[in-house]
C-alpha cells in the first residue's frame, strides 16, 4: 500500500497543468522546425502548403469550438449520459465533424477554387485535413472532459514527431509530395486518438440510439449558449488579426490570400505567452472539490471553502500573469538574438503583450462561469474581435495596426473580465447564493 502511495504524483495538479499544454506545445515547436526546413519550396508552393494546413486548422477550431463545450456537458451529464458518456460524446463529436466538414467544404469551395486558384486535388487535401482536425479536436476535448490529460499529451508528442518525419521525407522525395506526407502524419494522429479512446473509455452497457443522444444534445444548447459563443469568439479573436493581414496581402498581390511573411511569423510567435493558460488546468483541478459541493455543510464550512477558493485563485492568477510575462520576455529575447527583421520584432512584441492580457481573460472565464456570468467573458472576447475589425482601415498603411487591434482589444477585455471577477469576489457569499436561487 505504501508503494502504491509513493508511486502517485507528488504534484498532480501541476502535472495536469503541464500535460494540458503539451499538445499546443508540440504543434508549435514541430511546425516552426518543419517550416524552417522546407526552404526548397517555391513561394507559390509554400503559400499553398501553408494555406492548406492553416486554413484547415483554423476553420476546424472555429467549427468545433461550440461542440467542445457540449461534449464537456455530455461527459458531465450524469442524468442522461451516465452510461458511457465519454464514448457517446466521442461518437457525437465525430458525426458532427463529418457534417461540419462537408458543409464548410461546400461553403468555401468557390473561394479556394476560383479566388485562390487551388487545383481540385489541392482542394481535396484541404477538405480531408479539415475533417481530420475537426475530429481530432472533439476527441481531445472528450479526453480533457474526462480528466484524462496524459493521453492527448502522449498522442500529440508521438504523432507530431511522426508528422514531421513523414512530411520531411516526402518533401525530399519530391517537393510536390510535401502535403501528402503531412496528411499521412495527421491521419495517424486521428487514428491514435480513436484507438486510445476505444481502449480507455468505458463502453455503454445499455443500448442507446444516436438520434436520441442528438435530441438530448439539442436540449442542452440553450442552457450553454453563452459558453458556446465565448468558445467560438475566443478562437476567432486569436486568429482574426492574422486573417485580416492575410486577406489584405492577398488583395494587394492578386493571390486571394497570402499566409507567409513577416506578420505570420511575428504574430504566431507572439502568442507563446498564452501557454501560461496551463494554470487554468491547475486552478480547475485544485478548486473542483471546493465548487462541486459548495452549497453543502454548515455556513462556517462554506465560508472556509470560499476562503480556500480565493487563495487558490490569487495564487493561480498571479502565476498565470507571471508565466505569461516571463514567456513574452524569453521569446522576445530569443528572436532578438536571432537578429530578426525589426518589423517582425515589432509585431511579435505587440502581440505578446496582447497575449498576456488575453490569458487573463481566458483564466477569469473559469471563475465567471461558476457564477453563471459567461456573458461577461463573451463580451470581453467580443471587444477583442471588434478592435481587430476596427483596425482594418489602417492595415493598408501598416500591417502592425492589426496586431495593435488585437492588443488593445485584449487589454479592454482584460479590464472587463478582471473588474467583473473582482466585484464578484468582493461579495462572494451573496453572489454565490444569488446564483443558486436563479438556478
Amino acid at each position: 500500500m505504501n508503494e502504491l502511495r509513493n508511486n502517485k504524483p507528488r504534484y498532480p495538479n501541476f502535472n495536469r497543468a503541464i500535460l494540458f499544454i503539451v499538445p499546443s506545445l508540440m504543434i508549435t515547436v514541430s511546425s516552426i522546425i518543419l517550416f524552417s526546413q522546407l526552404t526548397g519550396l517555391t513561394q507559390q508552393q509554400n503559400n499553398i502548403f501553408s494555406i492548406t494546413i492553416i486554413a484547415a486548422i483554423i476553420l476546424s477550431l472555429l467549427g468545433t469550438a461550440g461542440m467542445q463545450v457540449l461534449i464537456y456537458r455530455v461527459v458531465d451529464d450524469d442524468d442522461y449520459y451516465i452510461d458511457g458518456g465519454a464514448v457517446r460524446g466521442t461518437i457525437i463529436g465525430i458525426v458532427y465533424s463529418v457534417i461540419f466538414s462537408l458543409f464548410a467544404a461546400v461553403l468555401v469551395a468557390p473561394y479556394f477554387l476560383i479566388v485562390i486558384n487551388f487545383s481540385f486535388v489541392e482542394y481535396l487535401y484541404f477538405v480531408y485535413l479539415l475533417f481530420l482536425y475537426s475530429a481530432i479536436w472533439v476527441i481531445v476535448s472528450v479526453f480533457w472532459a474526462a480528466n484524462q490529460h496524459k493521453y492527448p499529451a502522449i498522442i500529440f508528442t508521438f504523432s507530431y514527431l511522426f508528422i514531421f518525419l513523414s512530411t520531411f521525407i516526402s518533401y525530399h522525395i519530391n517537393s510536390e509530395y510535401t502535403i501528402t506526407g503531412y496528411t499521412i502524419g495527421t491521419t495517424v494522429l486521428l487514428m491514435l486518438c480513436g484507438i486510445i479512446s476505444i481502449l480507455v473509455f468505458r463502453k455503454p452497457k445499455a443500448p442507446h440510439k444516436l438520434i436520441n443522444d442528438f435530441i438530448r444534445l439539442k436540449a442542452i444548447i440553450p442552457k450553454n449558449l453563452s459558453s458556446i459563443m465565448f468558445n467560438i469568439l475566443y478562437v476567432l479573436a486569436i486568429f482574426l488579426d492574422k486573417i485580416i493581414v492575410w486577406l489584405a496581402q492577398g488583395l494587394s498581390t492578386g493571390q486571394g490570400i497570402v499566409v507567409t511573411g513577416n506578420y505570420t511569423q511575428g504574430s504566431f510567435m507572439g502568442l507563446v505567452p498564452m501557454f501560461s493558460i496551463a494554470m487554468m488546468a491547475y486552478f480547475t483541478s485544485r478548486t473542483k472539490p471546493l465548487t462541486t459541493n459548495r452549497y453543502e455543510g454548515t455556513f462556517l464550512e462554506i465560508k472556509n471553502r470560499i476562503s480556500q477558493y480565493k487563495k487558490i485563485y490569487q495564487f493561480s492568477f498571479g502565476m498565470l500573469l507571471l508565466m505569461a510575462l516571463g514567456l513574452a520576455v524569453i521569446i522576445s529575447l530569443i528572436f532578438f538574438l536571432l537578429n530578426l527583421d525589426a518589423g517582425v520584432m515589432k509585431i511579435l512584441i505587440t502581440v505578446a503583450i496582447g497575449a498576456i492580457f488575453f490569458s487573463g481573460v481566458m483564466f477569469n472565464s473559469v471563475v465567471l462561469s461558476i457564477f453563471g456570468k459567461n456573458r461577461i467573458s463573451t463580451l470581453a472576447v467580443l471587444c477583442i474581435v471588434f478592435c481587430e475589425l476596427a483596425s482594418i482601415p489602417l492595415v493598408t498603411n501598416d500591417i502592425w495596426f492589426s496586431a495593435m487591434g488585437f492588443t488593445i482589444g485584449s487589454f479592454i477585455g482584460f479590464l472587463i473580465s478582471y473588474i467583473s471577477t473582482f466585484r464578484l469576489f468582493s461579495n462572494y457569499e451573496y453572489n454565490m447564493f444569488s446564483y443558486l436561487l436563479k438556478t
